[in-house]
């Protein structure tokens, strides 16, 4: 196994299923309840410690923010890679591959979200039994002393989430009320559309049901990450935010006052920040845990921070 793939492992904690909900509760509230944020910074490329961009796309961090996930490609098709840092804010080391358990050779492995209780969800084309179609999200758990353990499906439609189409992007969130995942699909609709899905009892995720506007639009919309307080939401869409907009894919939020309100106003980030991306196509946005920092692919990864609101 890899260097960084190795003290990853051993950094990723273990926690029983109540002090993870607690800790997760704690944790989601600290930037939104005690810190209000404000406006995202312009954006910048996430760098590397010999002062190159990370590569790839499909960026996310790691709960801690010590470890950042993305995905290329080699040469091979996609392939999982890991990139680590001392501690959040520095720079992250050239990354790494993770093991053939979550990268299959014959694949295409890419879309990576850990959490906690050391897991990691992804989506693949494997042809492994049961896959549901062209791409299925799936899970791995990172056991401390044998390893990542072979990745599992979770499980095809009508009982399951994944669908006869291609599947992209799981985001987990785990509230005291229940375990959310949310993701984007092009079944049936051909366009990509963004749903969630809840873990049921036995850990296992049912079907997805779609979220209304204006998060899905005619257009597609897709590769959703939600705050660990499920009160933002980034995603991508190519929907056009005037008539002339033909810039491709943005990054869009929306947020929401309280949990269980649905998300109302949609912001395309990419144009009002601006981005200096925003004439190309921009991909899996993802929110780090403490809600600050956003991260993108584009031609590599990219980076935009939130400041508190007394710093605006």
């Amino acid at each position: 196994m890899t260097t960084s793939a190795n003290i990853m492992r051993r950094s990723m904690s273990l926690l029983p299923a109540a002090a993870l909900a607690t800790s997760l509760t704690a944790l989601a509230g600290v930037a939104q309840a005690d810190e209000p944020l404000g406006n995202w910074s312009p954006n910048g490329p996430a760098l590397r410690t010999d002062g190159t961009q990370v590569p790839g796309g499909c960026p996310i961090e790691s709960p801690a923010g010590r470890f950042l996930f993305t995905a290329r490609d080699p040469g091979t098709g996609l392939d999982i890679y890991v990139n680590q840092r001392a501690e959040p804010g520095e720079d992250f080391a050239p990354g790494d591959a993770l093991p053939a358990a979550i990268n299959d050779p014959n694949a295409n492995d890419f879309c990576p979200t850990p959490v906690r209780d050391s897991q990691l969800y992804f989506v693949s084309n494997r042809t492994a039994d049961g896959a549901c179609g062209s791409s299925d999200m799936y899970r791995s758990v990172n056991n401390p002393a044998t390893g990542w353990e072979e990745p599992q499906n979770l499980g095809c439609a009508p009982d399951g989430p994944n669908t006869p189409g291609l599947d992209l992007s799981p985001a987990v969130i785990e509230l005291p009320w229940g375990t959310f995942l949310f993701y984007s699909s092009d079944y049936p609709t051909g366009d990509q559309n963004i749903y969630r899905s809840r873990m049921r009892d036995d850990g296992t995720f049912g079907p997805g049901e779609m979220l209304p506007a204006p998060i899905n639009t005619e257009y597609d919309d897709r590769q959703p990450n939600v705050s660990q307080d499920a009160r933002v939401i980034v995603f991508a869409s190519n929907r056009p935010t005037d008539d002339d907009d033909t810039s491709g894919f943005d990054i869009f939020t929306s947020e929401r006052p309280f949990l269980f309100r649905e998300w109302q106003k949609v912001t395309n980030l990419s144009e009002s920040v601006p981005f200096d991306t925003v004439e190309g196509d921009e991909t899996r946005p993802s929110l780090s845990w403490d809600g600050r920092r956003l991260y993108y692919g584009s031609g590599g990864v990219w980076i935009s921070e939130r400041t508190p609101a007394a710093n605006r």
